[in-house]
């Protein structure tokens, strides 16, 4: 099955707000519901739309071709943004100035 340009779309911005719809049922299947102070804000809704236009945009760049893994970019969209603006620089230098790069810690925890 080959996805149009607007499905690929579709499923990366549906899988954003797929990540969003199960962190809000968490909320509302606690036993005593206490609504984050996010959800009371605008900003937190008109940025959550632009990453998740993001999300359908990546999907699309990537050119998937499968509505499952179309949705996979769409729910890993926050990590992999933030790959990007953390860049590969060699020596484990980081990419913007006065940021610092968390050690590995599977490089960090010595061999017993």
């Amino acid at each position: 099955m080959s996805l149009t340009p607007t499905e690929m779309f579709l499923y990366g911005f549906a899988g954003s707000v797929a990540v969003d719809i199960v962190t809000a049922a968490k909320v509302y299947d606690a036993h005593q519901i206490v609504v984050p102070e996010r959800y009371h804000r605008f900003m937190f809704y008109v940025v959550r739309l632009l990453v998740a236009v993001i999300a359908g945009g990546l999907a699309v760049a990537y050119d998937i071709d499968k509505p499952l893994l179309a949705a996979n970019i769409g729910a890993a969209t926050p990590l992999i943004v933030q790959a990007f603006a953390q860049g590969v620089m060699p020596s484990g230098a980081p990419s913007v100035p006065g940021t610092t790069v968390p050690p590995d810690p599977i490089q960090e925890t010595p061999l017993k």
